[in-house]
């Protein structure tokens, strides 16, 4: 996994992909943002705060916004910022995991962003679930068990991705929340390799194993919840190592914030960062 001096580290630092394409090391998060907000959010971050990596997917259920945020940002840049100054990307949700539906989840989140293509492309989680409702979260038979969607491989799916690429509607593709076995599966009937695998990362899920071997593989990792403020049931505010002792000691010896610690801590070891806007 690379690694950077402090002083080569800005909002302009890229990272090479396996497949040459630069993607931005920092960037914004879209999920879990509260609806209404996203647009004038994403604006913002592009026009006025030098962000040119944006993080969404289908099953955020605020592409549109993100899209209306990215072509005002644009268009009141005065060309002074361009599409291919951005690198967007979006995910594939689980439903959509049969090959005949992956095109056709693209284009709709294209449509939904008014892009004609992004920058990358993502399998969201390496679950297949069956397409019974439009109620994306209730899938379930009973209270708890999901209906997974049966004789859909990761293989098959990934074989799809690779055609939109051939199509140009994404320039990248990869994936998200995999494990090294489920990397593997795909690495073994892969055209085209995995570029990037984005995860939740953080210091108190640092991740060491899977960092190794995508270094390995040459696959660059994006950090998701980097603050490790993913707030889980019955965990109180101060779980995040946000308030971690040490963190905090060195914040207050480099004159920074926390976060500003902890995210310093994720560019310095190679991996693409996008915090929340929530954050």
């Amino acid at each position: 996994m690379a690694t950077h001096n402090d002083k080569t580290l800005s909002l302009e630092t890229r990272l090479t992909l396996n497949d040459n394409n630069l993607m931005p090391q920092f960037g914004l998060g879209t999920w879990r943002s509260e609806p209404g907000k996203v647009q004038s959010i994403v604006k913002e971050a592009i026009l006025n705060r030098g962000y040119r990596l944006i993080d969404g997917a289908w099953i955020y259920q605020n592409e549109n916004e993100v899209g209306n945020g990215i072509h005002e940002a644009l268009e009141q840049s005065q060309g002074k910022i361009k599409r291919e100054d951005l690198f967007i990307t979006t995910k594939l949700w689980n439903q959509h995991h049969v090959p005949e539906d992956v095109e056709w989840a693209l284009r709709d989140s294209l449509e939904k962003l008014r892009l004609d293509y992004v920058d990358l492309y993502l399998i969201h989680w390496p679950v297949a679930f069956k397409k019974i409702t439009e109620n994306f979260w209730s899938q379930k038979e009973g209270e708890k068990t999901r209906l997974y969607a049966e004789n859909v491989t990761l293989a098959d799916t990934w074989k799809a991705m690779e055609k939109l690429v051939d199509l140009k509607l994404t320039r990248s593709i990869g994936v998200s929340n995999f494990n090294q076995s489920q990397i593997n599966e795909i690495l073994k009937i892969a055209r085209i390799k995995p570029s990037v695998n984005q995860i939740e990362l953080h210091p108190y899920f640092n991740q060491h194993d899977m960092r190794e071997y995508c270094a390995k593989n040459n696959i660059i990792i994006t950090s998701y919840s980097p603050l490790s403020n993913l707030k889980r049931e019955n965990e109180s505010d101060d779980a995040s190592a946000l308030f971690n002792p040490v963190i905090q000691e060195i914040a207050k010896s480099k004159n920074k914030s926390t976060a500003q610690i902890i995210i310093r801590w994720h560019l310095q070891n190679g991996l693409v960062v996008i915090p929340k806007t929530v954050t």
